[in-house]
């Protein structure tokens, strides 16, 4: 009897130091992936799991993989996971290590757009876009429609064109808060091509150091003049010894980032919809 409390104990161990040892990883595969009961493409399929489900990793496997997508590599393993359903193996090239925002969906006449990993503030998935020409999203604290993937669905149109641009503002600060200007001027950016992976997915592009460069058109002088016009001459200090604006107490910050899409139907007339994304104050 002893021996066999022993025995169910040191299971109850390996048991709890095996669910333990499991990681967490989310599904990156935007058009699902697939469960197998061996760690080989022509095994069994168990399940479809969905893009964005979470998983756990129990073990890697020895097993290489390669995918190639859109002409692209995609190298990884054979790992052994659990579901809620299921145990088997999946391709861990398409796993992400961090929690993926479920998809924003926006329908159109004859298009359902489709906007990868993007977190808002109010978690509104479903946005319909035909009867006006734009739309507002909040994208929430800490997250950004930079470098994200746009997916076009159900595509009737003859031709999809996508551009992007950026509202940003100068702010400058001082010692007495009722002369801080938190948004001085606003500037917007030149409407850009955003990048095309496929023929139906697109992603959006990312803000450089050498496009802040191009994109502040106003001089350090018309700043000054400002501090002088808003607070006087003793706040000249503050600025004066400014070299560009990116100096404290100077702050360039975006305030809305914009999706341009400009759509060709069979009889060539053209429609411009527009999608706003509001970036909170912190970004």
């Amino acid at each position: 009897m002893n021996n066999l409390k022993q025995i169910l104990a040191i299971a109850m161990l390996v048991s709890v130091a095996f669910v333990t040892a499991q990681q967490t990883a989310y599904v990156a595969a935007e058009s699902g992936l697939s469960l197998r009961d061996q760690p080989d493409i022509s095994a069994k399929l168990l399940s479809k799991l969905s893009y964005g489900e979470a998983i756990g990793v129990i073990e890697k496997t020895d097993k290489d993989l390669v995918v190639v997508e859109a002409g692209e590599k995609i190298s990884g393993q054979w790992v052994k996971v659990e579901t809620r359903n299921h145990i088997g193996y999946v391709f861990n090239g398409y796993l992400s290590a961090t929690k993926i925002s479920k998809t924003i969906r926006i329908g159109l006449e004859k298009l359902n757009i489709e906007i990868k990993n993007l977190a808002t503030s109010d978690n509104k998935r479903i946005h319909k876009l035909k009867q006006q020409d734009s739309l507002r999203i909040n994208v929430d604290k800490g997250a950004t429609p930079e470098q994200k993937q746009v997916v076009l669905v159900e595509n009737d149109y003859k031709h999809v064109s996508i551009f992007q641009r950026y509202e940003n503002s100068i702010s400058f600060m001082s010692a007495d808060k009722k002369c801080d200007t938190n948004e001085w001027k606003h500037f917007d950016s030149e409407w850009k091509p955003i990048k095309q992976l496929r023929s139906n997915t697109f992603e959006t592009l990312t803000y450089t150091e050498d496009d802040w460069k191009k994109f502040i058109k106003t001089s350090i002088e018309d700043l000054k003049t400002e501090v002088i016009d808003k607070c006087g001459d003793k706040w000249l200090a503050y600025v004066e010894n400014i070299k560009n604006v990116k100096n404290y107490p100077v702050a360039v910050s975006t305030n809305r980032i914009f999706l341009k899409f400009i759509i060709t139907d069979f009889e060539d007339n053209i429609t411009e919809k527009i999608i706003e994304f509001d970036i909170p104050k912190g970004y």
